[in-house]
């Protein structure tokens, strides 16, 4: 019997631009036919959920979990943020849930195929920020690691800096478990707690790294006959403020910076800083460069209900423009 399968993402009215992309990218491909898309509503307008009810099976408005409330200083959309972990809860029936962030769209559909079938018998199957082309090996080295000691130092303390500043990022953007998943609740629980330490912008995804590495003994990342972590490889959630894809214009397809030029599964367009400047130039692979902005069809979906990217995104999140 063929598993039962659900896209999980979220957007609110501001962000509807790039869910329709996501959605789009993922029902232009006739391998999708037999899987539903699920959605938490973030303040999604009445025309915006009208367009989106042609495509996807449910749209819930995740609460305030973990006790807090509206009061408690965190911005709206990080209701979706912190019911990441619940995803299973609020759209139950699902053998596997793939969950994709609304800014990352499906260039090839065996990127999502790769994910699924790693689910099938793992417990989680997720992308390492690591590639041969990402900034934060060359140029943006300190940063990045900065990075990563801030997010352990804020969420979980000095101990966890010790212990994990020099792992790579497991990107929470994309991700693949099946319903019963012991990451679930590890990841729920680790959410709990870090909380009451603070409420830094990658909350959910230090509390997911470390419901993989604090249990090395549960979860055996080499041994294919046990329940194990599969690390995907950077083509399946290409980070796009980690380094800009080239363009193969002989293929019509965003590839990897260097030879073979590999074709990227998934375009995860997540740097703040090209959001902001809406688009910039992309190299290609004869040596030329094009002005892009990274979005499924160029941003172009040809619907019944248009949509523009916001000329200023709101810094909900509250980065102040860094990189990581």
């Amino acid at each position: 019997m063929a598993n039962k399968i659900a896209i999980a993402s979220a957007s609110s009215a501001e962000y509807f631009h790039f869910i329709q992309g996501m959605v789009l990218s993922v029902r232009d491909k006739p391998q999708s036919k037999d899987i539903d898309i699920c959605l938490y509503d973030l303040g999604l307008t009445d025309e915006q959920k009208t367009w989106l009810g042609g495509y996807v099976s449910q749209i819930v408005a995740p609460k305030w979990e973990y006790g807090l409330t509206e009061t408690d200083g965190m911005r709206d959309p990080f209701r979706a943020i912190l019911a990441k972990p619940l995803i299973p809860r609020y759209f139950p029936g699902y053998d596997i849930y793939l969950h994709l962030d609304a800014d990352a769209w499906v260039q090839e559909w065996w990127a999502i195929e790769a994910y699924l079938k790693a689910a099938e018998t793992a417990a989680l199957a997720i992308t390492p920020e690591i590639h041969r082309a990402y900034t934060a090996n060359y140029t943006a080295s300190h940063e990045f690691r900065e990075f990563i000691v801030e997010l352990y130092r804020g969420t979980w303390g000095e101990d966890y800096v010790k212990k994990y500043s020099y792992y790579p990022i497991l990107n929470a953007g994309v991700f693949a478990m099946p319903k019963d998943s012991p990451i679930w609740e590890l990841w729920r629980k680790n959410i709990e707690v870090s909380l009451q330490k603070s409420h830094h912008h990658c909350i959910e995804q230090a509390a997911l790294n470390l419901a993989v590495f604090e249990h090395p003994d549960q979860f055996h990342f080499a041994e294919p006959d046990r329940k194990n972590i599969q690390f995907l490889p950077a083509t399946c959630n290409w980070l796009c403020h980690q380094s800009m894809p080239l363009l193969d214009r002989s293929k019509d397809r965003l590839v990897e910076p260097y030879l073979p030029y590999s074709p990227i599964g998934v375009i995860h367009r997540s740097s703040d800083d090209f959001k902001d400047k809406k688009a910039g130039t992309v190299y290609t692979t004869d040596g030329d460069s094009a002005l892009m902005n990274l979005k499924y069809r160029e941003g172009s979906y040809e619907t019944t209900v248009q949509s523009v990217e916001p000329e200023q995104l709101s810094d909900w999140q509250g980065r102040g423009g860094k990189k990581f």
